[in-house]
């Protein structure tokens, strides 16, 4: 992921909708925006969460040009932060955890010695760690379904980090037909605390949910779409790790090229190993049981329908289906497990 991200993607310029809004619209979206969000930033959440459906304007937290996080309330602004990149490919995390990150998507589009033609799709090559794709044909802005949420308490995640900081992810995203905008956008798996993190990485950047995590061993639902032209947006609703309790989170950021129409638009779904351990994979590190369910795709909201055989773009299992066995129902659904052994 990083390797492909970093050479290519760029986040660009605040992209946003100048459709006008009704009187009672602009009157939902100030309540919707707390007291204390004043002045230029109040505006500037305005003009994000006119694009999005109502009810993923609870909490919106919006990442700018310059990586400034901006939020329609005053306490969500420090829960997304920038995180560096080190030249091993990880980050540090809190309490002196390490992750490793994806190293690339193989994107032919992204691979400019290739000869293959934009919107081919992806390869099915090395990325830094075993991972399963699921790809769409082109033409798609909106996706939504459920994932299942490994747990260690259920014996479904095992990060083996003696000789290596592997790192668990599940998450979605794509690339638009420029080819120089890729986006990875879900979740990334903690050891230490056995939960899930909220998290994004475009533009070479990787953004990462410093504070709130989701609870792992339950069914999440997710959702993976362009609310404008030139933005991306990751909702997810589920039970937090810190309070127990249902929570949601609506995440948006510039990437260009993205149409809102799906024009050039390829959506992906991904879950994956990250490692920095030599091939062949066998750290022992272990991930049960992803299910993926309810997958819908189209184009908005009131716009999709099931993902199935006819929009999907291709498959990869790698490095093989012994390593990463996938229990296939049909192109929206199925139950992935990877072990490094």
């Amino acid at each position: 992921m990083k390797t492909a991200l970093a050479s290519s993607l760029t986040l660009l310029s605040l992209v946003v909708s100048l459709a006008p809004v009704s009187a009672s619209s602009n009157r939902d979206l100030e309540k919707e925006v707390a007291a204390g969000i004043t002045g230029q930033e109040r505006q500037i959440m305005i003009d994000v969460m006119k694009n999005l459906p109502k009810e993923e304007r609870e909490n919106v937290i919006y990442i700018d040009d310059n990586g400034q996080i901006h939020a329609n309330k005053t306490e969500l602004k420090d829960v997304f932060g920038k995180v560096t990149v080190s030249e091993e490919n990880t980050i540090a995390g809190s309490n002196n955890e390490t992750f490793t990150l994806p190293k690339s998507t193989d994107s032919p589009t992204l691979n400019k010695s290739a000869s293959v033609t934009p919107l081919a799709g992806y390869a099915c090559g090395e990325a830094g760690g075993p991972y399963r794709r699921v790809f769409s044909n082109p033409g798609y802005s909106w996706w939504s379904g459920n994932v299942y949420l490994p747990s260690s308490a259920n014996n479904e995640v095992y990060v083996n980090n003696a000789s290596s900081n592997d790192t668990p992810y599940i998450y979605t995203g794509g690339h638009a037909s420029s080819g120089a905008s890729e986006v990875d956008a879900g979740f990334q798996y903690s050891k230490t605390y056995n939960n899930w993190a909220h998290s994004i990485f475009t533009g070479g950047v990787y953004y990462h949910n410093n504070s709130f995590r989701f609870k792992a061993g339950q069914n999440l639902t997710f959702k993976f779409y362009v609310p404008a032209d030139g933005q991306v947006a990751l909702y997810a609703a589920g039970i937090r790790y810190d309070t127990n309790t249902a929570d949601n989170y609506t995440v948006v950021t510039n990437v260009a090229g993205w149409k809102k129409s799906g024009a050039g638009n390829e959506l992906k779904r991904i879950t994956a190993i990250a490692s920095n351990a030599p091939k062949p994979y066998s750290t022992g590190t272990y991930l049960k049981n992803v299910k993926w369910s309810n997958s819908m795709i189209g184009t908005s909201s009131t716009s999709n329908h099931q993902w199935l055989a006819s929009d999907t773009g291709g498959y990869c299992t790698y490095p093989n289906s012994t390593q990463v066995s996938v229990n296939y129902v049909n192109a929206g659904e199925e139950t992935v497990s990877i072990n490094m052994n």
